[in-house]
């Protein structure tokens, strides 16, 4: 499954102008085969198509994005501050974007690998992945992330991205307020028994199975936060990088990217694990601060985290900051419909 396959029939609200001089008007924007379709949010006239190739973004780390098909921004302009279309849109130009690392990453890898030729008759295998993982930016653990990940789904088998649009904007919305937009959490169907797993470059993985037989929101936040808790005590580029191998991490570091096909398999042999369940006071005070209660998720952990529930339930009560819902029962219901399409 490529980029755009994740992001089929995503639809997202938006504001577009055809020139500096011209009106601005509300549009719904979709993505298409290979296109962005940009519909008058009226009369569902089509009132422009851009080629997703050539979208580019104006205002990096902003919101709401910017985005534009003419390198010079004196053309058409896309505003929106849709969650879900930015993420789309990011990862569909990481995806067509050429993967030649910047200089100054080129420059830092270069003296990594120059550093290991020295020590080279000393450097044990645990040690140039820590020194490899050390350097790696954010951008490109992201992307190796979505690599591991793309390899299960280019599969002949039953594992997919869940898409439903509007179960993916009900997940969006619970991420936002459990771990923030850098975060990224997605649903998998297909995958007997995966239950939660994490990827490098913050992302979260659900089964489709625990979303479906979870009784509420509070426990699907529990589930999230303990995944989220367990990216961020280990490094999980370090598991990455031991199951790619010497080899491949070292030509990490001297071209900026990992050998084609060094992480085949490896996101199913990650998603075979049972999860990594997190410690009980750390996890009810994060709860606490998006004002939940441990109830819930503690009494939909399966009988492998026994020990965990036992903890849950000799905790002092915490009172939660906020005591809002996290949403509605209508988009919880919807957010377990998430893999009906």
């Amino acid at each position: 499954m490529t980029a755009l396959d994740k992001y089929a029939r995503l639809e997202g609200p938006g504001i577009w102008r055809a020139g500096p001089q011209d009106q601005r008007r509300d549009v719904v924007v979709a993505l298409g085969d290979a296109s962005l379709v940009l519909s008058d949010a009226r009369s569902g006239i089509v009132l422009s198509h851009w080629s997703l190739p050539a979208v580019r973004r104006l205002n990096r780390g902003h919101i709401p994005a910017l985005y534009s098909p003419d390198p010079d921004a004196d053309g058409e302009v896309l505003e929106t501050d849709d969650s879900l279309v930015i993420e789309a849109l990011e990862t569909i130009r990481a995806a067509l974007a050429p993967r030649e690392p910047l200089r100054r990453l080129k420059i830092a890898l270069a003296m990594g690998a120059v550093v290991l030729v020295v020590a080279g008759a000393f450097w044990v295998p645990g040690a140039l992945v820590e020194r490899t993982a050390a350097i790696v930016p954010p951008a490109m653990r992201a992307q190796i992330g979505r690599d591991a990940l793309d390899g299960i789904t280019l599969s002949s088998t039953a594992e997919r991205f869940c898409a439903d649009p509007d179960g993916r904007q009900v997940l969006a919305a619970l991420r936002n307020r459990l771990l923030g937009e850098e975060w990224r959490v997605s649903v998998i169907a297909g995958v007997p028994g995966l239950q939660s797993a994490h990827f490098p470059g913050r992302s979260i993985v659900l089964g489709s199975d625990l979303i479906e037989g979870l009784g509420s929101a509070q426990a699907l936040a529990g589930w999230i936060l303990a995944e989220a808790q367990a990216h961020e005590a280990t490094d999980p580029l370090l598991d990455t990088l031991h199951f790619a191998g010497t080899r491949a991490t070292l030509g990490l570091l001297t071209t900026g990217a990992l050998p084609q096909g060094s992480l085949s398999g490896y996101a199913a042999q990650r998603l075979a694990r049972p999860p990594a369940w997190p410690n009980a006071l750390v996890l009810a005070e994060a709860l606490a601060q998006a004002g939940q209660s441990i109830g819930d998720y503690a009494l939909s952990l399966p009988a492998s985290a026994a020990d965990l529930a036992q903890d849950l339930a000799e905790l002092p009560p915490l009172t939660p900051r906020d005591t809002a819902r996290l949403m509605s029962d209508g988009e919880w219901l919807t957010l377990q419909a998430i893999c009906s399409q």
